[in-house]
């Protein structure tokens, strides 16, 4: 399956908020609607703060990732796309970059943690809270060699 990487400019930043949120709105049941508008409000901030890629296959958009450093800070498909292996085969493309080590999930999001567990990452701390404060713990993963 060959999807390929764009970096990510301003002018994609909508197409990838409506992808961030049809994806949410499949996987993250657990965010109050509060919560999740104020988080799409600051994708704009997000998206400034990381390598930010959009994945295409045959022309169309399929997700989209953000790495900085050795984190791997986001990673979202369209819904239609899910359970494809379009997510298996981004997350190999970002793998051959070196050095992507780390990568948090919403611990109420088991499927992005069995995803990530079958790539090689192991649970190495816990938070309370997500980095705003909010009321969802959050999974700091760790790939092992």
């Amino acid at each position: 399956m060959l999807v390929t990487p764009q970096v990510a400019t301003p002018a994609d930043y909508a197409e990838l908020a409506a992808i961030w949120t049809r994806s949410v709105q499949a996987t993250h049941h657990f965010l109050a609607p509060a919560d999740r508008d104020d988080i799409q409000r600051h994708l704009p901030e997000y998206f400034d703060q990381v390598d930010l890629y959009k994945w295409q296959v045959a022309g169309q958009t399929v997700g989209f990732s953000g790495t900085a450093g050795t984190e791997l800070v986001m990673l979202f498909l369209d819904p239609p796309y899910f359970r494809h292996g379009y997510g298996q085969a981004i997350f190999h493309a970002l793998m051959r970059k070196p050095g992507i080590q780390t990568v948090s999930v919403n611990e109420q999001n088991p499927g992005a943690l069995a995803f990530y567990q079958r790539q090689g990452f192991q649970i190495v701390s816990r938070a309370a809270v997500d980095e705003a404060g909010r009321p969802y713990p959050i999974l700091n993963l760790e790939r092992q060699a």
